[in-house]
């Protein structure tokens, strides 16, 4: 797959496009991005998937954090795996959003691109104001000679697959059924840091996971999880909040994994965890002696139902 940040100079044989944010790359989309490789392969074009980075809503709201399903290097790595010939990242600013659809078209996929075909989501709106709906795109196909075809979208119990209904799902803790719309288990991936060492006064020294600012965090609660690091994979737990049997209130909140079986320092490295379950909500305990015990049967439970 090649990647571009822009679509000058470009140098793509017969284009065969589709366009969107494609936030978390989930099984809807995934399903445009199939009927896009199979349409490319059947005419001898080229797939393409336009996407833009930041995501539009962050920069239309920007008094207003808008957490992501996948950072713009995540997106590239799933991209990747569909199969597509190119991804173009466009960068998405106010003067951006400024354009009007029949000027992205005509400058941007007719002149600079040169486009053979587009290939439309139910709910794709092209330029400013989401004002650019299909018909008023397939009026431009014909009168600058690109097709357009409108694609159907995934659907789950009769709804169609988005990104806002996984992330209403991971606000609630759901992860196992965030994971059926994604198509895999929901990840975070970040740099660990140092903490205060209150787990490994437990018996389950944990690694502080800091993850990209823009990524979407499930709920506060206690997860059961798969830990990737330096190649090695690794079950274990995780926990997301304010650890309120030890927080005296003046510390943030924090996102901390034990993974069992391991040994050895990791602070400074990368450390991707997937969710597999949340099995209980952050609670507070008596004392010390309490969470270690409720704890161990936190780990029992996990090493018990879930393989490493």
């Amino acid at each position: 797959m090649r990647i571009f940040e822009s679509l000058s100079n470009l140098n793509i044989d017969k284009p065969i496009v589709t366009i969107g944010s494609f936030d978390g790359v989930h099984l809807g989309h995934r399903q445009v991005i199939s009927q896009l490789t199979s349409h490319a392969r059947a005419v001898g074009g080229s797939s393409v998937v336009i996407t833009f980075w930041p995501h539009p809503a962050a920069v239309l709201n920007p008094g207003k954090h808008f957490p992501v399903l996948s950072t713009i290097d995540e997106k590239k790595l799933l991209m990747a795996e569909t199969g597509i010939d190119c991804l173009i990242v466009l960068p998405f600013t106010k003067e951006f959003s400024r354009i009007a659809y029949a000027d992205f078209v005509s400058d941007y996929l007719v002149r600079q691109l040169g486009i053979d075909t587009l290939l439309v989501g139910y709910d794709n709106k092209l330029g400013r104001d989401g004002l650019g709906r299909f018909h008023e795109v397939e009026a431009l196909s014909r009168q600058y000679g690109f097709q357009v075809k409108r694609l159907e979208a995934l659907a789950s119990d009769e709804q169609p697959i988005s990104s806002t209904m996984i992330r209403g799902l991971l606000s609630e803790g759901k992860v196992a059924e965030a994971a059926k719309l994604l198509g895999r288990d929901y990840s975070l991936t970040g740099r660990v840091v140092g903490g205060n060492h209150i787990g490994t006064s437990l018996g389950f020294p944990t690694a502080n996971l800091e993850p990209d600012e823009f990524k979407f965090v499930p709920c506060n609660g206690v997860y059961a999880i798969r830990a990737t690091i330096g190649g090695r994979h690794f079950l274990g737990m995780l926990n997301i909040g304010n650890r309120p049997t030890v927080n005296h209130g003046d510390e943030k909140p924090t996102i901390e994994a034990n993974l069992f079986s391991f040994e050895g320092n990791i602070y400074g490295s990368n450390l991707t965890i997937s969710f597999l379950e949340k099995i209980r909500n952050e609670q507070k305990f008596n004392s010390t002696d309490e969470l270690r015990a409720q704890l161990e049967k936190d780990c029992q439970l996990i090493a018990g139902r879930f393989k490493p």
